[in-house]
């Protein structure tokens, strides 16, 4: 039988199992703790409330001639009447002459004369003349009480003010009924609560999962709509994210495996041909070399494609392999010129340039990446090429801009992805092979159409965290 473990349910019982554990706990607590409270508190209240009612009573003391002790009224407080008027609770009295004899008693019920006997002893035993506060514990009963030596115009007595602690059980035992019963009504109440609300948790994340297990079939129209401001909200919005990201990285793949078929199907196809005719004699004298000719130009194709993709799956997969060391970018913007105009003796360069820029990068992959994107922006510029570099805080800014036509609306989001490529465009590899290179770099690279034309912008930190 495998081993339980809390973390193996769903979330929904969790919160609900925690919940139901931490309110039991709770109302164990509550359980033992509060009839305590409540003895300790009536209890300490009693010997106040006896207190108050000692000195009024003794107010009302008075003897006759044989100090027989006369009718002494009933003086308990009238919120007192009232508080208790729904239990059996009483404040009794007895009054003892000096030598220990009953002189006279006010009481509820018939008090054992043993019981009688030793409250005088406890109150005789306590010389000093201030109140005294004690108990007496009996087999069936505990009288708590008060006691104090008194004088009535020189006759002097012990007067004894006492109440019976089964009678603060009682209370003690109904209140806590009382409490307890409220208690199990909220207990029940909350858990009610928290069913709701583990219900209220786990259905949003319920359906995040759905939509997972519709993401890992592929199926990634499926909208995600959760209006939430809080972290599952946020958790949601995290995965719609990934979604289209995904989405895209599918679309993109798609159209990799279709382009480079192509790419890699045509020249194969003419190699395969012109071998297919020269074997079979087909081709003959000048036809013979220029088939030899179109194999060459055609094998050097593919090898160059091959290269492109390998060099963009090195720079992807291993970045962390990149030659790091101090770069500059002004320096390297000049250079490029001088070896790049000869291919469009008809466009201008236009470099505005600081007179250094220099951060730390690999030299080879962030030049290749350059060739890519003026060679890209030379193919369609008219007349004009402009090169711009300024540092922003702690990166390199670079943008690259030609007067060329716009690139396509249509193109423009997907113009950085494997063989995504204009009408004049080659393999479609050059572009992506320099935002991998700046995004190696920790840096990125964004396309948009100006007013006078496409421009390239790559922004690149100064020093290389890795």
């Amino acid at each position: 039988m495998s081993k339980f473990r809390l973390k193996n349910l769903p979330l929904s019982r969790q919160i609900l199992i925690l919940f139901m554990i931490l309110t039991m706990v709770l109302g164990v607590g509550l359980g033992i703790g509060y009839p305590l409270a409540v003895k300790q508190y009536l209890v300490s209240n009693t010997y106040s409330l006896l207190e108050e009612e000692f000195y009024t009573l003794s107010e009302h003391i008075s003897f006759n001639e044989h100090n027989e002790l006369l009718t002494v009224p009933a003086t308990a407080p009238y919120f007192l009447q009232l508080l208790l008027s729904r239990y059996e609770y009483s404040f009794d009295m007895i009054v003892y002459a000096e030598n220990g004899r009953e002189l006279g008693s006010r009481s509820s019920e018939r008090i054992p004369p043993t019981d009688i006997r030793d409250l005088y002893v406890q109150a005789a035993s306590h010389p000093s003349e201030q109140l005294q506060h004690g108990s007496l514990e009996r087999e069936n009963v505990n009288y708590l009480f008060v006691s104090k030596k008194m004088d009535y115009h020189g006759f002097p007595y012990y007067m004894v003010l006492f109440s019976k602690e089964q009678e603060l059980n009682q209370i003690n035992s109904i209140l806590t009924r009382q409490f307890l019963y409220i208690f199990s009504l909220l207990l029940l109440a909350s858990w009610l609560l928290a069913v709701w609300f583990s219900g209220y948790l786990s259905k949003p994340l319920r359906s995040l999962d759905e939509l997972c297990k519709k993401i890992a079939r592929r199926q990634f129209d499926i909208p995600l709509t959760m209006d939430r401001g809080d972290e599952i909200g946020q958790l949601a919005r995290s995965f719609d994210t990934m979604k289209n990201q995904l989405k895209e990285y599918d679309e993109s793949q798609r159209h990799f495996v279709q382009n480079i078929s192509h790419e890699l199907k045509t020249p194969i196809m003419a190699i395969q041909g012109y071998t297919q005719g020269l074997i079979e004699g087909v081709f003959q004298g000048p036809q013979a070399e220029k088939g030899l000719s179109i194999i060459m130009e055609e094998s050097k194709r593919l090898e160059k494609v091959v290269g492109q993709l390998l060099y963009l799956t090195k720079i992807e997969s291993v970045s962390q392999m990149m030659q790091m060391g101090r770069v500059d970018l002004s320096e390297m913007m000049h250079l490029l010129k001088q070896r790049l105009s000869v291919l469009s003796p008809h466009v201008e360069w236009d470099l505005n340039l600081p007179p250094a820029m220099i951060l730390e990068g690999d030299g080879e992959q962030l030049s290749t990446a350059f060739v890519n994107i003026m060679e890209n922006q030379l193919r369609y510029a008219k007349s004009r090429l402009s090169i711009t570099g300024r540092q922003v805080g702690r990166n390199m800014v670079v943008s690259i801009a030609n007067d060329g036509p716009p690139i396509e609306e249509a193109l423009l989001p997907h113009l950085f992805q494997r063989f995504r490529k204009g009408k004049s465009g080659k393999h479609g590899l050059g572009l992506a092979i320099a935002r991998a290179v700046f995004e190696a770099h920790k840096g990125t690279i964004v396309a948009r159409n100006d007013p006078d034309g496409p421009c390239f912008t790559m922004t690149i930190p100064v020093e290389f965290k890795g």
